[in-house]
């Protein structure tokens, strides 16, 4: 098995990793992270994000969003939580959520969250 499930880079040409063990960690909360297609989800979101927010926890951290679909009027988003390390981003967890927690509480970095 590959040593990371996402190898890539993000809209800044940025470097940006999912290893295959912190995959099979998180997918333990968040089972969509076993599907192979939340991966190709993953990978897109991180190469052409809708926008992006300071992480509310942590502010070293990012949190990237797309849009995939509305499902009775609530909208779903792919959401990826990144960790900047040396010149590298490491993605900590992956998962889709129905609403932006960020929105309104930290600084949004890329994009526009409508």
């Amino acid at each position: 098995m590959p040593k990371n499930c996402v190898d890539t880079k993000n809209y800044e040409k940025i470097k940006v990793i999912f290893t295959e063990k912190q995959r099979e960690q998180k997918s333990l909360k968040h089972p969509e992270l076993r599907e192979k297609d939340f991966i190709k989800r993953v990978k897109n979101t991180i190469e052409n994000p809708d926008f992006i927010y300071e992480d509310l926890a942590k502010k070293s951290r990012l949190v990237y969003y797309k849009y995939e679909y509305s499902l009775n009027s609530r909208a779903r988003y792919t959401k990826i939580i990144v960790k900047k390390q040396n010149k590298f981003l490491f993605i900590i967890t992956a998962y889709r959520p129905d609403f932006v927690k960020e929105r309104n509480k930290t600084k949004l970095i890329y994009g526009e969250d409508n």
